[in-house]
């Protein structure tokens, strides 16, 4: 699979899981928090999958840190949001769907970029090779 279809079917699963972030979003979020981490992690999951990546441990230690960090500031911006009389729970429904969706997109960026890096290392031999042929 290209790249390109990677990315498109990815961005697909991403766009589902932020509109059912939305969903999610609309509960109080003592409730929804255990959910939204899950259909995070799932995201995250989805898109490496979806490139066939492997993952060190390092990578693996740092997801779980971004995850935490996201849950953090969003739980944070989400009882904030509700403070607000009658639109709260509808912006806590946005935020919770654009964290998602910025999850998804970051966990996209990365993928493509270590992909192509990976794809650059094994090239180099390949290169050299072309570099000695002169072409008129």
């Amino acid at each position: 699979m290209t790249p390109v279809g990677r990315s498109e079917d990815s961005r697909k699963k991403v766009n589902q899981s932020a509109m059912i972030g939305v969903g999610l979003g609309l509960l109080p979020f003592r409730f929804a928090a255990p959910a939204v981490a899950a259909l995070g992690m799932k995201v995250v999951k989805d898109v490496q999958d979806a490139f066939e990546a492997e993952t060190s441990p390092v990578e693996q230690a740092a997801a779980a840190a971004v995850l935490g960090a996201g849950e953090f500031a969003l739980g944070s911006a989400s009882r904030a949001a509700r403070l607000m009389p009658w639109a709260g729970p509808l912006v806590s429904a946005v935020l919770t769907g654009v964290a998602l969706k910025a999850l998804g997109e970051g966990a996209i960026a990365y993928y493509q970029w270590s992909t192509n890096s990976r794809d650059a290392e094994a090239r180099p031999a390949a290169a050299a090779a072309d570099a000695s042929r002169v072409n008129f």
